[in-house]
């Protein structure tokens, strides 16, 4: 079965945790508030016969595209859909790591389970949106 979402937000970088004064790790705020704004988007989108995917089930993506919107210096004439993004942030770790995080017992048990990542890009869009197609 396949799942496709489209999600307008904009992607958000994550930092693994950080360290207070007094030792103790930390999600910061910004993170946290970018991943339930994923998940309530995401409720809007899944269909009512949706059942989560359990553990131990083969997760493929199919596709992952962060599209980020155009800077405000970029001329209209230089704006092409899909425009690779070469600047910050990471794609492979940072960009990654939060999204799938805040699907983590919505969409599936656990995120482990993806055995495969096909189509992984970033690029520049007319609007902030994230894209996916999953394979269960």
């Amino acid at each position: 079965m396949n799942l496709n979402l489209e999600l307008n937000i904009k992607p958000q970088a994550h930092q693994s945790f950080r360290i207070g004064r007094n030792g103790i790790k930390y999600k910061p705020k910004k993170i946290k508030d970018y991943q339930k704004e994923v998940c309530l988007l995401v409720k809007q989108q899944i269909p009512k016969d949706f059942k989560i995917i359990e553990a131990g089930a083969q997760i493929e993506i199919l596709e992952l595209v962060y599209q980020f919107e155009y800077l405000k210096a970029t001329p209209k004439k230089n704006r092409i859909q899909g425009t690779p993004k070469v600047t910050k942030p990471d794609l492979q770790d940072n960009l990654n790591k939060a999204f799938l995080d805040a699907l983590e017992g919505l969409i599936y048990e656990q995120d482990q389970n993806i055995v495969s990542i096909n189509n992984l890009k970033k690029c520049y869009g007319e609007t902030n949106k994230i894209t996916l197609k999953i394979k269960y």
